[in-house]
């Protein structure tokens, strides 16, 4: 390896000074401050859930100078692409890291605190995905082969029930029966045929920076599972996140619910700026992607629980339980007012 540390390969500035940045459950990030005031972002990338790190650099590029030639209203954090000009360094612990540059003036926030934000954020998707509507899926990889392929993800779910290999699985027959009476949806979405597209795949509100002065919403970030998918995928993942009263990790599950303005927040924001590029059966079933995401976040969680937490970061033992029991509360919500909820899109759809 001709290079020893990873200040070195990046170049970074002597006496530059790492605190950790975001809440992310899968990578570490931290922000970099040199003395002279200058910041950059710097993470290692978890090799466990993404081993394919060479396609997420690919896509970072393929997607970088796509939306940079569109001129798409949103902020583009560029690469710092190391003394190689890959971009990515792995370490002599076999941990892989890469810079991007980073975005002052610039916050992320856990869930959406009103209807503007809601509709700042998801405009902000929508003015991202609407600039890939035209990017060839065939010149993405697969970061995450199988990412959103939930009738392949139901079945490993199943084998987790099967084995239980932490032994909680007296403390959830519950939650599992609930995933295995609502697993349809998963079929139900595989027989749509829905286009494939270049997706986010993960456009959560934590995924969004905004602007701290002005509160716009001003890039989509976190751009490690883009791939070949679909858009109800991405729509399903901003209800998940945008229109809750709480973050996921909210363990009273009697405050979790879907909230009609943020939804109509999401809606007016999201769905003017993507709607020329989508489908008739995209546009029909959009809110299906809600039910679709929200069902596997909590089969996900449920079943690292069930495999004693080896996937996601857990701050105490029921971590992965709270956040799987707050998706079905959250599911729930949705399935009552699921009606008032398609009102809603067809003011935009």
């Amino acid at each position: 390896m001709p290079f020893s540390t990873v200040f070195d390969y990046f170049g970074f500035p002597e006496g530059l000074q790492l605190a950790p940045l975001g809440s992310g459950n899968i990578n570490d990030t931290w922000l970099g401050t040199s003395v002279q005031g200058e910041k950059l972002v710097l993470q290692r990338i978890n090799t466990i859930v993404f081993p394919y790190p060479d396609r997420i650099m690919h896509n970072y590029r393929v997607v970088l100078a796509h939306l940079r030639s569109k001129k798409i209203n949103l902020e583009l954090p560029g690469l710092l692409l190391g003394i190689d000009g890959q971009g990515y360094l792995f370490d002599e612990e076999g941990n892989c890291w890469r810079a991007v540059e980073y975005l002052p003036g610039s916050i992320a926030v856990e869930h959406a605190e009103n209807a503007q934000q809601a509709q700042q954020g998801a405009a902000a998707v929508g003015t991202f995905l609407n600039g890939l509507a035209d990017l060839n899926p065939q010149l993405v990889q697969d970061t995450l082969p199988g990412f959103h392929d939930s009738l392949s993800r139901f079945q490993h779910f199943q084998k987790a029930v099967e084995q239980n290999a932490a032994g909680r699985l007296a403390e959830v027959r519950e939650e599992v029966a609930f995933v295995q009476k609502e697993a349809r949806v998963f079929q139900h979405i595989h027989d749509l045929g829905l286009p494939l597209r270049v997706v986010h795949n993960d456009p959560k509100i934590a995924n969004v920076l905004f602007d701290t002065h002005s509160g716009e919403a001003i890039a989509v970030i976190d751009w490690d599972t883009i791939q070949a998918g679909s858009i109800l995928s991405d729509f399903g993942d901003m209800v998940r996140s945008m229109t809750p009263t709480f973050s996921e990790d909210e363990a009273d599950v009697s405050k979790v619910e879907v909230v009609l303005p943020l939804f109509g927040g999401l809606a007016s924001g999201f769905v003017p700026k993507i709607q020329a590029a989508l489908s008739p059966v995209e546009k029909e079933y959009l809110l299906q992607g809600a039910f679709w995401i929200i069902l596997e976040q909590m089969m996900r969680f449920l079943g690292d629980y069930l495999n004693g937490d080896v996937y996601y970061k857990v701050r105490y033992a029921e971590h992965n339980l709270v956040r799987a029991r707050n998706q079905q509360a959250l599911y729930q919500s949705i399935q009552k007012r699921e009606e008032e909820l398609q009102a809603i899109l067809r003011r935009y759809c």
